[in-house]
């Protein structure tokens, strides 16, 4: 197995190259005056339809923790829904700035705060600080233990009573895998170009994991642009 320290050093690097803001992106931000995007740009931000709507489903909360926020799509749509405390919390520095400007775009930078972590700053944050917390596309690309330790401490610094929306990819079947020739190292585990990329786990894996920490209410499937199957998986939980 990949040394996990290497993993997740890659992984931030990764990252904060793909959401590294474009000259266009930061004219648009300078050049937007005082008028504020809308729902229909941000349903644009967001992957999914059904991520929006759960996104949005945390407005009614005190406090939102945004973990792996990425550019920031989920705890803007808490945001402009209503909860007046998002916190966007993600490794890459780049994704942050990108936070900042479309925080501004959006109207919402009150908000709004962002947070640069490692990942040993959530078990540093306090007991049940949150009564919300989103985490799209960050459980299944990290390595299995720090997943894990994100999960525990993500129960511990949620109130009781408090909403957990997780987002997953697809589920990658061995057998699949090996048809389209991917090399799935330890048995779930998909590198692209040195990069971990996918820990894949069966619904019925994700459903037991999630379970020795939250209340699993459901799961919904659904799929990106272009994909014409809804496969990824969106688990809304509770504490």
């Amino acid at each position: 197995m990949k040394n996990t320290n290497e993993d997740y050093k890659k992984l931030v690097e990764h990252w904060n190259n793909v959401f590294r803001l474009t000259e266009e992106d930061r004219e648009a931000g300078e050049n937007a005056g005082n008028e504020t995007w809308g729902d229909e740009e941000l349903k644009e931000m967001t992957p999914s339809e059904k991520l929006f709507i759960a996104a949005t489903s945390l407005g009614n909360c005190e406090k939102v923790l945004d973990y792996g926020c990425g550019n920031g799509w989920a705890g803007l749509s808490a945001a402009r829904s209503g909860c007046e405390a998002v916190t966007c919390a993600d490794p890459a520095e780049n994704a942050l700035e990108a936070v900042k400007l479309y925080a501004r775009m959006f109207g919402v930078e009150d908000r709004i705060k962002t947070v640069c972590i490692d990942e040993t700053w959530i078990g540093n944050v306090e007991d049940e600080a949150y009564d919300g917390l989103i985490c799209s596309n960050v459980l299944d690309v990290i390595p299995e233990d720090m997943a894990e330790d994100i999960m525990k401490n993500a129960a511990r610094i949620l109130k009781k009573g408090g909403r957990v929306v997780i987002g997953m990819n697809n589920y990658l079947d061995p057998a699949a895998a090996k048809k389209r020739g991917l090399d799935l190292q330890n048995g779930n585990r998909l590198y692209v170009d040195g990069v971990l990329r996918l820990v894949s786990r069966s619904d019925e894996e994700w459903n037991e994991i999630l379970g020795k920490y939250f209340t699993v209410e459901r799961l919904e499937h659904f799929s990106w642009p272009g994909e014409t199957k809804e496969g990824r998986r969106l688990f809304y939980l509770s504490k």
